[in-house]
């Protein structure tokens, strides 16, 4: 059984990095889920994955969403609702726009509610 780490844990290293408190949303379309690790003040209503771009955000009047999302998280990590630890390596994962370092990583693995 592969390696995995719970939500919880991603959410207390994202508040850790950048020292605000952390939202987890849960945010689909038609084609995906992702996960959203964002502050309270962010009103993320819908979103759309541009191969250009990347994901764009968009708020409830429709207006773009300008700020840098803390940590996305993709459906692909996701394992029975756990992140996968060997997923989210080689930089696939990224917490406040910076690759997770090997003490990002040693924090989840140790990481207990």
């Amino acid at each position: 059984m592969e390696e995995t780490i719970s939500l919880n844990a991603l959410n207390a290293l994202v508040e850790k990095k950048i020292k605000k408190k952390i939202l987890i949303k849960l945010i689909w379309n038609e084609n995906e889920k992702i996960t959203l690790f964002i502050t309270p003040n962010m009103k993320i209503n819908s979103f759309i994955y541009d191969d250009k771009e990347g994901y764009l955000f968009y708020d409830m009047e429709g207006n773009l969403v300008k700020n840098s999302i803390p940590c996305i998280l993709t459906e692909d990590k996701l394992e029975d609702g756990k992140i996968n630890i060997e997923k989210i390596k080689n930089n696939s994962l990224l917490v406040n726009n910076q690759p997770l370092s090997n003490e990002d990583i040693v924090f989840l693995k140790e990481y207990h509610t």
